[in-house]
């Protein structure tokens, strides 16, 4: 009897084997997401980021972070990279490594009180600007404009606009997303051309350096078969069902 409990206990150690080689094949890697994004665009970046890394064998987790909080944890180590960034967000940032790949791009819309009218970027500098708070890219397109104003959300934006308390929101929409329902934007009218069209990249730490080659040849892949594409637009369309 204690022979047979002997093979048992054997057979269920081998057995535990190939799962525990498994577990340590696959090992799980923290990205950042914008936490207050409400579009499309972090939902879609997630979705094309984590099928590339199951690729690879690796698993991911997302963390929704405020995007200057999750930038100084990314330069710092603490997390592995981040999902959507600027290309020219590294050049500040050594520790940090860019995908080459594009795996979204994002527009920066902006939306008026509809009694005012479109109007054109050009008088820009002489409004009141709302938009979201820490993204780099806008903080960089606003550089010039004196009356500034930051809000957490998408609501807040669109709430400060119609009390007037701003001219005139900005906000973020991947490239080839539906615009905001009618009934969200109602009473309003957006711009008629975009202030400005970025591609996003993923960001690793420098720890990661081996795998940058790695990851860049299979989002490649992915965005030459139509794969990212298919599943973007998925995450658009789950983005916006109620």
């Amino acid at each position: 009897m204690k022979l047979w409990r002997r093979r048992e206990a054997v057979s269920a150690i081998a057995g535990a084997l190939p799962l525990a080689a498994m577990a340590q094949a696959s090992p799980s890697l923290r990205f950042a997401t914008d936490a207050n994004d409400q579009s499309g665009l972090a939902p879609a970046g997630r979705a094309v980021l984590s099928r590339a890394l199951q690729r690879l064998g690796l698993t991911v987790r997302f963390d929704a972070l405020p995007l200057r909080r999750s930038l100084r944890m990314t330069e710092q180590g603490q997390l592995d990279g981040e999902t959507l960034r600027i290309r020219s967000i590294v050049e500040g940032h050594p520790s940090l490594l860019l995908v080459p790949v594009a795996i979204a791009t994002v527009k920066v819309v902006g939306w008026v009180r509809q009694r005012a009218g479109p109007g054109d970027w050009s008088a820009l500098p002489h409004l009141r600007v709302g938009y979201p708070r820490g993204i780099v890219l806008i903080e960089n397109l606003l550089a010039g404009v004196p009356r500034k104003v930051e809000a957490t959300t998408h609501v807040d934006l669109l709430r400060m606009l119609r009390s007037d308390a701003i001219d005139v929101a900005l906000l973020t929409l991947a490239a080839g997303e539906p615009e905001p329902d009618a009934e969200q934007m109602a009473g309003l009218a957006n711009m008629p051309t975009p202030l400005s069209t970025t591609a996003l990249h993923p960001l690793l730490h420098e720890r990661h350096r081996e795998l940058l080659p790695r990851l860049t040849g299979t989002l490649q892949q992915m965005e030459d078969s139509g794969e990212s594409e298919r599943l973007r637009r998925i995450a658009w369309n789950n983005a916006l069902s109620p």
